[in-house]
């Protein structure tokens, strides 16, 4: 038998074209409710107009697109074999010799196709717009804390009683919920911001938002000092917190992230989550093939006079469902440092490859 190419030309523009419109349905209906969460947050602020809430939205619909991107293949697969069904070509397809492997040939190489443009060029256009989002929202709708950090190390804005500090670290390091700092410096204002002395420690830790320093050397402004200082600063930071600030891997372009991983392990900081959001975003391709296969598995019958399409079709987006839910269990379990990366970010997506394949192939040869 020749190579069927215009039979997967036609099924790869069909899925294409049902991808596409499902898509846009999916991101539509995300963006609507977007919106609405976003001009009941900007109700209290009377120079916050709704174009400036559509333009959120906007921005920030480029977060859902990991969630909506699956769902969408599942839907498309769905439709696109339940349709070859109800029009009688697969069964003229599997009547000309072709096999379920035939048929899902083509719609596997698009998948596949379009996971690549996933990770090529929608994941860095993505990151952009994310992080546009979290820089609008910042300066419209949230308040801003006294913390960053960079190569340069740590800057902490606190206060000590009514007396204005600005801290500083070189080098920190993660230990457990802790954060030992090396190389500090506090800088202590008076209430016009003018400096009134300086303190310098070896080492300092913070824990249970607070600011331990021991054995540092206070410096005044006419030369003087003053040796054996400890202080125990209240902050409003704890390592969670911290953590928190940084920029969160969803905001970082895929060909960014392993300067940013190697930034992190430099710091002292644990760069797990990062990690794992890396080899999931290059694994994507396996979730999403995984999603095609859960379809063929219950619209894909030999049988197609056996009906059931509803059922047929509640069963493959139930475990669609299924292949989520347990793919953000293994993830958080994986960032928690409990399962390997390679099981958290593959394990379900490749156990549901498994499982569908076995069941068409049981289909297929009895």
């Amino acid at each position: 038998m020749r190579f069927p190419f215009m039979f997967y030309r036609y099924l790869a523009k069909n899925f294409l074209l049902t991808f596409l419109a499902t898509l846009f349905v999916l991101v539509s209906l995300i963006l609507l409710f977007d919106v609405i969460d976003l001009l009941r947050r900007a109700s209290s602020r009377d120079y916050v107009t709704f174009w400036d809430v559509v333009r959120l939205g906007l921005f920030k619909m480029p977060q859902m697109l990991p969630l909506i991107l699956p769902f969408s293949i599942l839907i498309s697969s769905i439709i696109t074999f339940l349709r070859l069904s109800k029009t009688h070509e697969l069964v003229i397809a599997r009547s000309a010799g072709l096999s379920v492997w035939n048929i899902l040939f083509p719609i596997i190489m698009m998948v596949s196709f379009i996971g690549i443009i996933n990770i090529a060029l929608i994941n860095p256009f993505s990151s952009a717009m994310i992080q546009r989002y979290q820089q609008e929202e910042s300066e419209t709708l949230r308040k801003k804390n006294g913390f960053s950090w960079n190569e340069q190390g740590l800057w902490l804005r606190e206060k000590l009683g009514d007396t204005p500090l600005i801290i500083h670290a070189d080098r920190v390091q993660q230990k457990g919920n802790d954060l030992n700092l090396s190389g500090v410096l506090i800088l202590v204002l008076n209430d016009n911001e003018t400096l009134q002395n300086q303190i310098e420690a070896s080492n300092g830790l913070l824990s249970d938002y607070t600011l331990v320093v021991k054995n540092g050397i206070s410096y005044a402004p006419d030369g003087t000092h003053q040796e054996g200082i400890d202080l125990h600063i209240p902050t409003q930071l704890n390592l969670e917190k911290i953590m928190q600030t940084f920029e969160s891997p969803e905001e970082i372009s895929i060909w960014k992230l392993p300067k940013f991983i190697k930034l992190l392990d430099n710091a002292g900081f644990s760069s797990l989550k990062h990690r794992i959001h890396f080899y999931s975003t290059l694994s994507s391709i396996l979730y999403l093939l995984a999603m095609v296969f859960i379809s063929s598995m219950f619209t894909l019958s030999p049988n197609q006079r056996q009906g059931g399409t509803l059922m047929k079709s509640a069963g493959a987006i139930l475990f669609g469902f299924m292949l989520f839910f347990v793919s953000k269990l293994t993830t958080a379990l994986g960032v928690s440092g409990n399962l390997p990366i390679f099981l958290a970010v593959c394990g379900p997506s490749i156990i549901m490859i498994f499982i569908s394949s076995s069941v068409l192939l049981h289909s297929e040869d009895g």
